[in-house]
């Protein structure tokens, strides 16, 4: 919480409480999830929400967290075979998506 506090007054951002109970719902979220969606309200913080846990994750590195990358895409800009990956029925080819090039 102390982390989370501090990652927002470095990035200019008031820490009220229901801000910071977001973000730890975020947290706990990715913690049993392999993939989510911020959905909200045009304003309603979700980038903010993500950013901060992001920050204050990366900051504490050597309290055994890990360096956080985030990577934005808009699943509606490509097609679905683009975006996860698809097998070519003349071929017998497997052909990544842009998610599988992310991960590796």
């Amino acid at each position: 919480m102390k982390q989370l506090e501090l990652s927002c007054k470095e990035n200019n951002i008031e820490s009220v409480k229901p801000f910071i109970d977001k973000v730890v719902q975020l947290y706990d979220t990715i913690q049993v999830r392999h993939g989510l969606m911020l959905v909200g309200p045009t304003g309603g913080g979700k980038t903010n929400n993500y950013v901060i846990l992001q920050h204050a994750l990366t900051a504490l590195l050597n309290e055994g967290f890990y360096r956080v990358h985030t990577h934005k895409l808009n699943p509606k800009s490509i097609k679905m075979g683009q975006l996860y990956g698809e097998f070519n029925e003349f071929t017998h080819e497997w052909t990544d998506g842009i998610l599988a090039y992310i991960i590796r």
